[in-house]
């Protein structure tokens, strides 16, 4: 399968990786250090396998069509990155999102029909550029967005799966989505605003009733907006937590880079949400702020 990877980030990179091992046509697009890395000395992943492999790395989308375009950026550059690799978008080019937060598929429903959904419980770090640590093996569950089945979204999961990848297909992604969603506003939201690893918010008694009670409000949002669930997001937080019980998650990670978070489009858009349906969403408002907060102080002049 031709595949081109938006985002040669952590999990960019890791999937990336797998896929090339496993004989498929990858180009991974990305940041220059990155591409200089990777087609200087290749990608190397360490952790659960330690492997190198020298995919193709470009700056900007090669011009020949690809089957499948997997979204891999933070998802604040969503809508640009799309933007850059409209013209490598064929008639039969499909776009999967392996993004966190919500609204990602949305944008890439504006420029195709063809957009499969997907979550991963994967955990990864990019250690250096050019080198990837596969740091919690998880699942990943794709589907055609927002409801519905294809042909292709099976052939997709046959890939992920010689590549490696635990991965199944559902027709409700959505609720998947949602689930996923719901799980990092717990992980990362007291994951970051606390500096612990994802473990400690299920070891902790008082942080496991938070967890909790965060999750139920996300899951409250998501019910009135007619969501349905295929995974409790309780059941998939813990298990969330044991795969990845020694990472420390990504907002947090982001945070001790001074680089902006993904909490826009995770507590945000669960506040956004609980608003068009006349609905509060007090706890994720308040990590919202926090991390926000975090943001700010970690730009030129702010306090740390």
């Amino acid at each position: 399968m031709k595949v081109y990877v938006l985002g040669a980030g952590s999990i960019g990179s890791l999937f990336g990786a797998l896929l090339a091992r496993a004989g498929n046509d990858v180009t991974l697009i990305g940041r220059e250090e990155q591409v200089r890395a990777i087609n200087e000395n290749g990608l190397h992943v360490s952790g659960f396998e330690d492997f190198t492999v020298h995919p193709r790395a470009s700056l900007t989308a090669p011009d020949e069509p690809p089957d499948l375009l997997i979204l891999a950026t933070k998802a604040y550059s969503t809508k640009a990155a799309l933007e850059c690799a409209r013209g490598c978008i064929g008639p039969d080019t499909w776009i999967l999102s392996v993004q966190n937060g919500l609204g990602n598929e949305e944008l890439a429903l504006k420029v195709t029909e063809k957009v499969i959904g997907g979550v991963t419980t994967n955990g990864a770090m990019l250690v250096e550029w050019g080198h990837v640590r596969w740091t919690g093996r998880g699942l990943t569950v794709i589907g055609r967005y927002p409801t519905g089945a294809d042909p292709f979204v099976e052939r997709v999961a046959e890939v992920f799966r010689a590549a490696g990848l635990e991965t199944s297909v559902t027709e409700h992604v959505i609720g998947w989505k949602w689930a996923k969603a719901i799980v990092n506003s717990v992980i990362n939201g007291l994951g970051t605003v606390l500096g612990v690893k994802n473990g400690a918010l299920k070891d902790d008694p008082y942080l496991e009733v938070v967890s909790v009670d965060l999750a139920r409000e996300g899951c409250l949002v998501a019910q009135q907006l007619g969501i349905e669930f295929e995974i409790h997001p309780l059941e998939l937080l813990w298990d969330t937590i044991e795969r990845t019980r020694e990472n420390y998650n990504s907002t947090l990670q982001d945070i001790r880079r001074g680089k902006r978070t993904e909490v826009d489009y995770i507590h945000g858009k669960i506040v956004e949400y609980a608003q068009s349906v006349g609905l509060e969403a007090p706890r994720n408002e308040l990590l919202w702020a926090l991390i926000k907060a975090k943001e700010n102080l970690n730009k030129p002049g702010g306090e740390v």
